[in-house]
C-alpha cells in the first residue's frame, strides 16, 4: 500500500507535466499588466484601486494595446480609462497611463479594435445618462481624435468590435441591465453608425454580446444571461438581422464572455462556467465547426479555493501575426471595506 501510494505521488507531477505538454492549448508568459494602488473604495485619493473590463488589440505598428477602467469603486466620478502597451507581443507591459477621462464623470467599458490603419476606442459614460462614445487614431494610438457621442442612451459597450470581410465595421452593444444585445454598424469606415438587432432569450436577457465573423461569412453573437447558460444568435447578412437567441448548451455564470474567430477559422471562446454566482475559473474552449461543437475546457485562470469575494472575469482575446493569442482579464477582490482589482494577461498557442 505504501509503495503504491509513494509511486502515485512520484508519478503525479510527471503526469501533470505530460498532460500540459500534450494539451492542444499551451499557456505561457503570464503577466500582471496593472496592479491595484489602493484597497479602500471610499478613499478620495484612490483613482486606480479597482480595475475591470479590459480590452486588447494588436495595433497597426505591431504593438499590443490594452485598455480598462480604473476607479476606487465601479461608477465613481473619478473613474477613467487606462491604457498599457506591449512591444514584445504580450510578454511584458509598459507602465500604464490615462487614455480617456471626462472630468467628474464615470468613463467605463472600453472596446478596442483595429480596421486597416485605424484604431477605434469605444466606451461608455454617465453624461448624465449613460451613452456610448468613440474615438479613433490613425497613428497606432499615439494620438486620438476627440470623442464622438453615438446617441444610444441607456446602452453600453463591452466586447471588441470587428472589421468584416466586406470592410464594414461592427461594434457590439446592449441595453443596460443584461438586456437586448445588438450591434452598431458602419459602412463608411467609421464616419457614421447605424444600430441593428435587439437579441435576448425568452426572459428578455441578452447582455454584453461578443461577436465574431466565421469563415462562412456568418456573424456569431454570444450573450450573457441570468439563467446559468450562454446563449447565441447568428446573422447571415453582416449584422443587420439576427436569428432568435438559442441555448449553446454551455453552462455559464452571469458575466461577460469573449468570442474570437482566428484567421484559420477556429472559434475561441473564453468565459466563466459557473455555477452562479462564482466568477471563476476562467476557461477557454475552441470550435472547428463554427460553434456546433466545442472542445473540452482549458483553465486559463482560477483561484486555489472556491471562496467567495473573488472574481476572475471579463476576458478578451486578440490574435498576433504568428497565430499566437494574447488574453487579458481582471482579477477582483471584494469584501466589506475592501475592494481592488488587477489586470492580468497570458499568451496562448493552439496546437492543431
Amino acid at each position: 500500500m505504501k509503495h503504491t501510494l509513494l509511486t502515485a505521488l512520484l508519478l503525479a507531477p510527471l503526469a501533470a507535466l505530460h498532460a500540459e505538454e500534450t494539451s492542444p492549448v499551451q499557456i505561457s508568459d503570464r503577466a500582471v499588466i496593472f496592479k491595484h494602488t489602493s484597497t479602500d473604495p471610499k478613499d478620495s485619493a484612490n483613482t486606480s484601486g479597482y480595475n475591470l473590463a479590459p480590452s486588447i488589440t494588436v495595433l497597426p505598428d505591431g504593438r499590443v494595446m490594452a485598455a480598462w477602467f480604473s476607479s476606487p469603486s465601479e461608477g465613481a466620478e473619478s473613474q477613467r480609462i487606462t491604457q498599457a502597451f506591449s512591444s514584445d507581443h504580450g510578454r511584458t507591459w509598459d507602465e500604464a497611463s490615462v487614455l480617456q477621462d471626462f472630468a467628474s464623470k464615470a468613463d467605463f467599458d472600453p472596446s478596442l479594435f483595429v480596421a486597416g490603419k485605424e484604431t477605434f476606442l469605444f466606451f461608455s459614460c454617465f453624461d448624465p445618462q449613460i451613452d456610448i462614445y468613440f474615438r479613433r487614431s490613425s497613428d497606432s494610438a499615439k494620438t486620438w481624435a476627440e470623442p464622438v457621442k453615438l446617441n444610444q442612451p441607456n446602452h453600453t459597450t463591452r466586447a471588441n468590435g470587428i472589421a468584416l470581410s466586406t470592410g464594414e465595421l461592427l461594434v457590439p452593444l446592449h441595453t443596460r441591465g443584461t438586456k437586448a444585445g445588438g450591434v452598431m454598424k458602419s459602412r463608411d469606415g467609421g464616419k457614421t453608425w447605424t444600430r441593428f438587432g435587439a437579441v435576448a432569450n425568452p426572459e428578455g436577457q441578452g447582455g454584453e454580446p461578443s461577436i465574431a465573423e466565421s469563415k462562412s461569412g456568418k456573424v456569431h453573437m454570444m450573450l450573457r444571461t441570468k439563467d446559468g447558460l450562454l446563449w447565441r444568435s447568428i446573422s447571415a447578412d453582416k449584422g443587420e438581422t439576427w436569428s432568435a437567441a438559442e441555448k449553446t448548451g454551455l453552462t455559464a455564470t452571469s458575466s461577460a464572455s469573449h468570442l474570437l474567430c482566428m484567421r484559420d477559422g477556429t472559434l475561441v471562446l473564453t468565459y466563466n462556467p459557473g455555477p452562479t454566482p462564482l466568477r471563476f475559473p476562467l476557461i477557454l474552449r475552441i470550435s472547428s465547426d463554427e460553434g456546433v461543437t466545442w472542445s473540452e475546457p482549458t483553465v486559463l485562470a482560477d483561484r486555489p479555493t472556491k471562496v467567495g469575494g473573488w472574481s476572475i472575469c471579463y476576458p478578451t482575446l486578440t490574435e498576433l501575426a504568428d497565430g499566437t493569442l494574447v488574453a487579458i482579464w481582471a482579477q477582483i477582490k471584494g469584501s466589506p471595506g475592501e475592494l481592488y482589482g488587477d489586470i492580468h494577461s497570458a499568451r496562448i498557442v493552439l496546437k492543431h
